[in-house]
């Protein structure tokens, strides 16, 4: 005979912890549960906005970075005394 494996799955019901103490949603009042239902979308929105100020710091940083790069790369081919011998030429002249 074949056993059948059935898992009951426990559904999470949302709560709010007022004063240590944990209130089912379904169980505030009507004015309590859209207020939770605000809250809840402001915290949605709260972590999308950390996520983009992470990515634009992201976008800063490298656009900063690479902005130095260009600005040390023409000191290393900027002219010498007039001359139109970069840096890293002038050092091969000298060995």
């Amino acid at each position: 005979m074949a056993t059948k494996n059935t898992e009951e799955t426990v559904e999470q019901k949302p709560y709010i912890t007022i004063d240590d103490v944990q209130i089912s949603v379904e169980d505030l009042p009507e004015e309590g549960q859209g207020i939770f239902g605000r809250l809840q979308r402001l915290n949605h929105k709260k972590a999308n906005l950390v996520l983009d100020l992470e990515e634009l710091q992201a976008g800063i940083n490298f656009f900063s970075n690479k902005i130095v790069a260009i600005v040390n790369e023409d000191k290393e081919t900027a002219p010498i005394n007039g001359e139109n011998k970069s840096v890293l030429e002038s050092d091969e002249d000298s060995e």
